[in-house]
């Protein structure tokens, strides 16, 4: 808006003399609404408008070829000088309840502003703004929070034109100590020059977590000393939700200086769009946050809070792939709890657990930071020691060994562990599971040496291996154990998905119970089409979390209430592949994975994400189709009102052939008519009336569902 004022529009100027019916032809001429009045040096002595000429000439039967227009003309008019900021010429229009605003540079009118003018003019920038700011949407595609941090440093002072970027959130650890909540649980930064000891997170009250924290002329004495530039832009931000802190949220900032000069003529524009932005960045830094919170949960041990079997092994490959790289040794040990079963069988789980946590305390006291300890099956630990040689790794294992004999399971019962440990080979060509059986096998010499004790692998153990003198009892006990970890790690990965699901659905209230409400119109219509008890478990899991894909969608359009543009429309359609991202490396769940692939596929091949043909659909996706869109039409939304059940089966009926399987429709209307044969009336059902019909059929738990998983062609 600044440069109508740097350069107003053409004017038209008349002298004292000129006559109102001049006036008329000028401006009837000209198409113009006013004209400038000058007196005879040329000075600005008034202003006539349309207005004037009917309200106080025409009104009142002035002679108009003999009336001055001096008679007319408002001789004393707000005015403003060149270079006003456009967003204080609308408050002086504003203010003096008028249309037309002089520009006046040393008493000559040198232009003239009109509302019109001003009102156009903002509209576009405020258009331009919005579409810079959705911009920055399409460039938040992570959802890991350290690489949406960082993108955000990147781009958003793009917006700004800004020179330097700081991003930081704070969160206080449940049962954490003050000291060391005060280091940011995020920082990025694009240039910042601020010594990162100054950071302190916002108190409460402060003016930073305020509508007024936007703008600053100034910057703080510990930036500028830095040589940072002032203006600054500081946009508050909250991120609430979050279980893993005391407070269930983060709270921050970004931090711009060095603003760009239009960002300080134009404040209003440039406050706007911080809005715009602290709404796409709190949404974005939200969904990451929660991806965030859900992958730890899949990478800790419940029980004891060191890593899971997951974790070991991307560290392992990781640490494989580093040590090739850069030929540089590292080590691996496995740890066994000896006798453990009989700690359980005599004294129970709960002090078994009680051992563990002990145990699993001690040795995330005695590692040290670059060290992985992760639990690798029931009693089993397992370190992975980067940079370290094997005769390190075994006098580290004898000083566990030694700590641990202090730990008491019960009075005078202590606890002991038998330790294997395997160094890489020296040509570097160890892969992750060559690692872990080298360890295992010195872990059974350990064993057979009457443990309490640590062994370090040598190449004649290879042999023991070869002639097959390894119990078959032990090799069982392990695969069971394995087994048990496993499942036990699926129901966690899980309950860890359905907890990330309800906390989106939380976020919009007409998405409330929507996965669990799919889910129990998806098993009524699968069990009119007869389909097998293992493959409704499969499209249970499949229906709880179709949804997951939306944490990477702005919620700005899962929750808009008009017609989505076709931008916006290829965004949302990208929610199926985001879904498979988050859950393609569980093996577990490769059946639910195609399904929830594919339930946007029509039967007509016009569906997204593949184009899918009829029957070339998963069964399972096709049947989640009808019953996800049969839930949104019988549930309030943004966009339109509740449908009857009546009408939403007449739609889906409709769209039979089409859009949806024919038979599972028919398989919806004929489970719907079966519940509303005990009601008489179908106009008398109620959407709970079917999901408590459903839920006393299938009120297993997540878990449950998880422990009956099984691979089937579905």
């Amino acid at each position: 808006m600044e440069e109508l004022i740097d350069r107003p529009v053409s004017i038209v100027a008349v002298t004292r003399e000129t006559t109102v019916k001049s006036a008329v032809d000028i401006m009837s001429r000209n198409q113009i609404g006013c004209l400038i009045v000058n007196d005879c040096s040329g000075k600005f002595a008034g202003i006539v408008t349309e207005r004037d000429i009917v309200s106080r000439a025409v009104a009142s039967s002035m002679d108009l070829e003999k009336s001055k227009i001096t008679e007319i003309m408002t001789p004393q008019v707000v005015s403003c000088s060149v270079g006003t900021p456009a967003g204080r010429a609308w408050e002086i229009m504003a203010e003096n309840h008028i249309r037309h605003l002089p520009v006046v540079d040393n008493g000559v009118v040198v232009g003239i502003l009109s509302a019109r003018d001003l009102m156009g003019q903002q509209l576009l920038e405020d258009r331009a703004a919005a579409e810079d700011v959705a911009m920055l949407a399409n460039c938040l595609k992570s959802i890991e929070l350290g690489e949406a941090a960082d993108t955000v440093t990147e781009e958003v002072p793009r917006l700004f034109q800004a020179t330097r970027c700081l991003l930081c959130l704070w969160g206080n650890s449940s049962g954490s100590h003050e000291e060391s909540d005060k280091a940011p649980v995020v920082a990025s930064d694009t240039d910042c020059l601020c010594s990162k000891a100054y950071l302190k997170p916002p108190a409460e009250g402060d003016e930073l977590l305020g509508e007024s924290g936007f703008y600053h002329d100034s910057i703080p004495d510990e930036c500028r000393m830095a040589g940072a530039q002032r203006p600054r832009m500081v946009i508050p931000l909250s991120i609430t939700g979050l279980k893993e802190y005391s407070k269930e949220q983060l709270t921050g900032y970004l931090c711009m200086c060095g603003l760009a000069h239009g960002s300080i003529v134009n404040r209003e524009l440039t406050s706007y769009k911080a809005k715009l932005t602290r709404e796409i960045l709190t949404s974005h830094l939200t969904n990451a946050s929660l991806y965030h919170q859900a992958r730890l949960t899949s990478l800790t041990d419940a029980l004891t809070g060191v890593g899971s079997r997951r974790l070991l092994e991307d560290k392992l490959e990781a640490e494989c792939a580093r040590a090739k790289r850069y030929k540089r040794p590292f080590s691996v040990a496995i740890i066994d709890l000896d006798n453990f079963k009989t700690i359980n069988d005599v004294f129970g789980h709960a002090t078994g657990d009680d051992a563990l946590k002990k145990f699993a305390e001690c040795m995330k006291n005695q590692k040290r930071i670059p060290d992985i300890l992760a639990r690798y099956g029931g009693d089993e630990f397992v370190i992975l020691m980067p940079e370290t040689e094997a005769k390190d790794a075994l006098t580290f294992m004898e000083r566990i060994r030694a700590k641990v004999q202090q730990i008491e399971v019960e009075e005078n019962v202590s606890m002991t562990i038998s330790c294997g440990v395997a160094q890489s080979m020296p040509d570097f060509s160890d892969s992750s599971s060559d690692m872990i059986r080298r360890a295992d096998l010195a872990l059974y010499e350990a064993k057979s040496a009457g443990r309490n004790c640590a062994r370090l692998w040598n190449k004649k153990m290879s042999k023991v291996l070869k002639a097959g003198d390894i119990e078959f009892e032990r090799i069982k006990r392990l695969k069971r154990r394995v087994a048990g970890l496993s499942e036990q790690a699926e129901k966690m990965f899980m309950q860890s998905i359905w907890g990330l699901v309800q906390a989106l659905e939380a976020k919009d209230p007409y998405a409330k119970k929507h996965s669990e409400s799919v889910m129990h119109y998806a098993v009524g219509i699968a069990g009119m089409m007869k389909i097998p008890p293992k493959q409704l478990d499969v499209l249970s899991r499949a229906a709880m979390i179709h949804d997951i894909g939306n944490i990477g969608i702005p919620d700005a359009i899962l929750s808009k209430p008009g017609m989505l543009t076709p931008r916006e429309r290829r965004i949302i359609e990208q929610h199926p592949l985001i879904a498979v991202r988050i859950l393609d490396k569980m093996s577990f769940l490769e059946q639910e994975v195609k399904i929830v692939r594919a339930h946007h596929e029509k039967w007509n091949g016009q569906g997204y994400p593949d184009g899918l043909l009829s029957t070339s659909i998963p069964i399972g996706a096709r049947i989640l189709a009808v019953a996800d869109t049969f839930d949104a039409l019988i549930s309030d939304r943004s966009y339109h009102n509740p449908r009857s059940i009546a009408e939403a089966i007449d739609i889906l009926t409709d769209s039979s052939g089409y859009d949806f399987d024919p038979d599972v429709v028919n398989a919806l209307a004929m489970w719907v008519r079966k519940v509303y044969k005990q009601l008489g009336n179908v106009d008398q059902l109620k959407p709970n009336d079917l999901l408590d019909s459903q839920k006393h059929l299938d009120n297993r738990s997540m878990a449950e569902l998880v422990a009956d998983a099984c691979a089937v062609d579905f």
